[in-house]
């Protein structure tokens, strides 16, 4: 039986070309056999073309699949048929092997790491001596001093050679791109680092400019800057977060030692849920391929998505208790104080204005002027009337609505995750679903017509 050689001795691609390579391959010419003196002048010109083909490429670290396969089709076709015989002597799983190992060494090559090639080769060396096929042993430690030598040069010849093969050029074309993709990942941090830099600046330039404006035309220019710079800002900054997020996913996936498959599989149904869901779904999935839950550990677990879940629907939990204000807030000067008060809150809950204190734009920034101008009224005695109020209690309703949407999206994802794993969605959540608040003996608004985008459209009369 024919010796099978998962790494045939590296063919001199280098013709005629000053390199290292000549002194440890040896050199061979091209030249054309035939009478003909216009075959002779063909093939010359052949060979040219190749030379200067093979010169670019083994100075280009960067070269492409599409490179090695022009340049493999302009070699003597002796070379090509030596390299193929070879390949089409062995079966379907070694060749299969000689491509994934020739893989492996040229994407080390190719991202900067010749050691890493270099042990590889190093490995397959000592398991051919091992197993007494010396040919190969000493074919492998060829390419480890063409690495020595040239390690362009050596990426090239593993390059071409595989270029040669069948299934070759894709494969280079996958190991391409997944290494261009790994070159984009890394260099993604470093350019959001300087977007956020460079945002950060934008915003002290226009603050600058906005404190040193010397008439209403150059301030109101300054504030408009100003307005995009933190728009800019905070959208590079939110960009900054999913990938820091993505890195951690990633990383945990990695630790738990999950397949992309298996990453993808647990990352589909929390893709809009917080990271720490998305974690939790990471080990739930690993302990799934190791054989289920540990029953004794889904309490641990249901605890897990219980706090993601508080977390996740804060803001619909406020919206929701101001609501609740809103609708039992009574037809009187107090009450007219609770009701624009509950429904500022829903506007925006972070705010830290409180109750019967004048609202400032410091203390209530998320709230229109117009809103907060009639707060302050009301407290200062003046009263609503029964239209103001029944349209303070239709728009939060729309308010109320919209952020139910979002805790729907939560609880979706959740039982989600909670169907799949075996788990309790009574652990996780305080209710089978969520119901909306109801006046306590307050009268319901009167036909409220909530409108298209309440948190913009504030249809109030003062």
């Amino acid at each position: 039986m024919a010796t099978i050689n998962p790494f045939q001795a590296p063919i001199n691609y280098a013709v005629d070309v000053q390199s290292p390579f000549e002194a440890a391959l040896g050199g061979f010419k091209l030249g054309a056999a035939g009478a003909e003196a216009q075959a002779q002048a063909q093939a010359r010109e052949q060979a040219i073309k190749a030379q200067s083909e093979l010169k670019t490429l083994f100075s280009n670290p960067n070269a492409s699949a599409t490179d090695f396969a022009r340049v493999a089709a302009l070699l003597p076709k002796d070379q090509a048929e030596t390299v193929r015989k070879s390949f089409e002597m062995m079966s379907t799983s070694q060749q299969q092997n000689r491509l994934s190992q020739s893989g492996q060494i040229y994407a080390a090559m190719k991202s900067g790491q010749p050691d890493i090639a270099k042990s590889l080769l190093q490995e397959q060396a000592d398991a051919f001596r091992n197993s007494g096929r010396e040919q190969e042993a000493k074919a492998a430690e060829t390419y480890l001093k063409l690495i020595d030598m040239n390690p362009t040069g050596s990426q090239a010849t593993i390059g071409l050679m595989m270029a040669s093969l069948p299934g070759g050029k894709e494969m280079l074309e996958n190991i391409d791109k997944t290494l261009a993709t790994q070159r984009a990942e890394e260099q993604a941090p470093a350019a959001l680092t300087e977007a956020v830099a460079k945002a950060n600046r934008a915003v002290s330039d226009a603050q600058t400019a906005q404190a040193t404006a010397r008439n209403a035309e150059e301030k109101a220019a300054a504030d408009a800057a100003l307005a995009r710079a933190n728009a800019e800002k905070a959208k590079i900054e939110a960009k900054y977060s999913e990938q820091v997020a993505q890195a951690e996913l990633k990383k945990k996936a990695a630790d738990l030692g999950l397949t992309q498959a298996q990453t993808t599989q647990a990352l589909a149904t929390t893709n809009k849920l917080g990271i720490e869901s998305q974690k939790t779904a990471l080990e739930l999935k690993a302990l799934q391929a190791s054989g289920g839950v540990d029953p004794t550990k889904k309490f641990e677990y249901e605890d897990k998505l219980r706090k993601e879940y508080l977390t996740q629907t804060k803001p619909y939990q406020e919206v929701k208790s101001a609501y609740g204000r809103v609708l039992s807030s009574e037809n009187t000067a107090v009450g007219d104080i609770s009701l624009i008060f509950g429904y500022m809150k829903m506007l925006d809950p972070g705010s830290v204005v409180r109750e019967g204190e004048f609202a400032t734009a410091q203390n209530a920034a998320g709230v229109p002027d117009r809103i907060t101008n009639l707060y302050n009224k009301v407290i200062s005695g003046q009263r609503l009337n029964q239209s103001q109020r029944d349209s303070f209690k239709g728009q939060a309703k729309g308010l109320y609505d919209s952020a139910l949407e979002g805790e729907k999206t939560v609880r979706t994802g959740l039982e989600r995750i909670s169907k799949d794993y075996g788990l309790k969605t009574e652990n996780i959540f305080y209710s089978p679903t969520e119901k909306a608040p109801t006046a306590q003996g307050a009268q319901p608004p009167a036909n409220p017509q909530p409108p298209a985008n309440p948190q913009r459209n504030v249809q109030v009369s003062y």
